[in-house]
């Protein structure tokens, strides 16, 4: 059956992807998901489109083709229209030359660059779930607005007409947060100034044991840890007809694990928790803002409960004699973060005047040495040998919980087996799967030279190579074991009537 690709630009900004270039398009190549088995956080997504450029459509300095201008690849199956990927620009490579092949390459990528650009200035987080803490960390994200025409961007040529358009764009991303299962009871009091948004997700996610990625539309999408565990539809079977896989037995074997998780104490309600160093000028009519990190004698940061009192001085001269002053004086506290807090120093008087005395006192969090739950499968260890592996998940504080991860760990990886990391199919031949499968559906393997049979797995990350006229389409899979039968359910009398996990966890 014929298939159509279909690749436009939302040149204008506006989201109607309205600039075909389809015709222009000589090879297509895109990747999106996890990198490899039992991973949280997936990868960047990636696409690489080679088009045809003899009169320069893709030379961005004569024809307007804009960084951050987002690209939908799609596919049409007998009037099914499926999108397979939707990035933004990150650059252009066209051929230089008159005499050459006048070529140009558009590479894409998804969102998540900008947030490991972005700093995870979260406000105190205390008794929340995985999907509370990452919805509240994008709400911080300095990313490029998806639809920007109609709305008001100063100093950009086409969009600072004021009196013709609205001043804020709406809603920035799209998501797909599935509540999380575990409460943490504390979370970002171990993240310095320099951690990104990115960064910290991808710890929220670890500790959750669940899974966060880009899918072909574009949006961001959690799971949490029993999604894999009820997921049981299988969209596609394979047996003894595909392209290739890749394959072994016994590597992922697991037999002994260290968690590490770190308690927490906290201090009394008065304790003093940042001071300053020396003066500081603050010049006359001027404001100051600082951001003051709270770190502990051995420069680790701590966390902040509560602030509950600020002592300020200020005076003519670093060493006046204690005379101070405070008319037209202030210091203002703009936002309370989990381990820094930033100020503004006002000065409206028509002096330089010096801040002689600053103190912060509130309630701190201290992270305490980690504590190891291990958990071992001794008599594997003797007929198989030792694999270990040691997994930090920096917001757990439950040690009920971090035996719970531990056990289940160990439970599925402890026997050797034979595994399959990656499976390639020809689109032409399996057209539906390869096409309407995706991220974290399952499916089901046979191969008889292994003697592998009936095994369920996941797609974790899809990567596809269009070429010759759209006349070879490969598909790549990389995939994880399917776990689910091992475990119980709550209120499950019947397997298929499946409400909440029981255990492992």
């Amino acid at each position: 059956m014929t298939i159509l690709y279909r690749v436009a630009i939302d040149r204008d900004n506006d989201g109607r992807f309205a600039f075909a270039i389809s015709q222009d398009v000589l090879e297509l190549r895109w990747r999106l998901g996890l990198q490899r088995a039992y991973d949280s956080m997936a990868d960047n997504s990636w696409a690489l489109v080679t088009v045809r450029n003899p009169r320069g459509a893709f030379s961005p300095e004569r024809q307007r083709l804009e960084s951050g201008a987002r690209v939908r690849i799609q596919t049409d199956q007998a009037g099914q229209v499926r999108t397979h990927f939707t990035g933004v620009i990150s650059h252009i490579e066209p051929d230089a030359g008159t005499l050459g092949r006048k070529q140009a390459v558009i590479h894409l990528g998804d969102i998540q660059p900008w947030l490991d650009d972005s700093p995870a200035h979260a406000a105190p987080q205390i008794n929340v779930t995985a999907d509370e803490v990452i919805r509240d960390l994008l709400e911080g994200a300095v990313i490029r607005r998806a639809v920007i025409a109609g709305f008001c961007i100063i100093d950009v040529s086409g969009y600072n007409m004021i009196d013709r358009v609205r001043i804020f764009p709406p809603e920035r991303l799209r998501l797909s947060l599935q509540p999380g299962k575990t409460r943490f009871a504390y979370v970002g009091d171990w993240w310095p100034e320099s951690t990104s948004i990115r960064a910290a997700i991808s710890e929220m996610v670890a500790s959750e044991r669940g899974r966060f990625y880009v899918d072909r539309e574009g949006a961001l999408v959690f799971l949490n840890r029993h999604f894999t565990l009820l997921n049981e539809t299988v969209v596609a079977q394979f047996a003894d007809d595909m392209s290739g896989m890749s394959y072994s037995y016994g590597h992922e074997r697991l037999n002994r694990l260290t968690l590490l998780m770190r308690p927490r104490e906290i201090g009394a309600s008065d304790s003093l928790l940042w001071q300053l160093p020396g003066a500081l000028r603050v010049e006359q009519r001027s404001e100051l803002p600082l951001t003051l990190r709270l770190e502990d004698e051995l420069g680790e940061p701590f966390g902040l409960l509560a602030l509950n009192g600020l002592v300020s001085r200020f005076e003519r001269a670093p060493e006046s004699g204690g005379y101070t002053i405070s008319e037209d004086l202030a210091v203002e506290v703009t936002r309370l973060g989990m381990t820094s807090v930033d100020i503004r120093l006002v000065n409206r008087r028509f002096e330089d005047v010096y801040l002689t005395r600053l103190q912060l006192y509130g309630k701190p969090l201290y992270r305490r040495d980690p504590l190891a739950i291990v958990e071992a499968d001794g008599e594997g260890q003797y007929v198989y040998g030792l694999r270990q592996l040691t997994l930090d998940l920096p917001a757990l504080s439950d040690i009920a919980t971090a035996r719970a991860f531990a056990a289940y760990e160990v439970a599925r990886r402890k026997h050797p087996r034979g595994l399959i990391s990656a499976l390639r199919l020809d689109a032409r031949e399996h057209s539906s799967a390869t096409l309407g499968a995706t991220l974290f559906n399952r499916i089901r393997v046979s191969e008889s030279q292994t003697g592998h049979q009936a095994r369920d797995y996941f797609i974790i990350g899809e990567e596809h190579h269009v070429r010759d006229g759209g006349a070879t389409h490969e598909v790549s899979w990389t995939l994880e074991p399917a776990d689910s039968s091992r475990f119980v359910i709550v209120n499950d009398s019947s397997i298929d009537d499946r409400a909440e996990v029981l255990a492992p966890y």
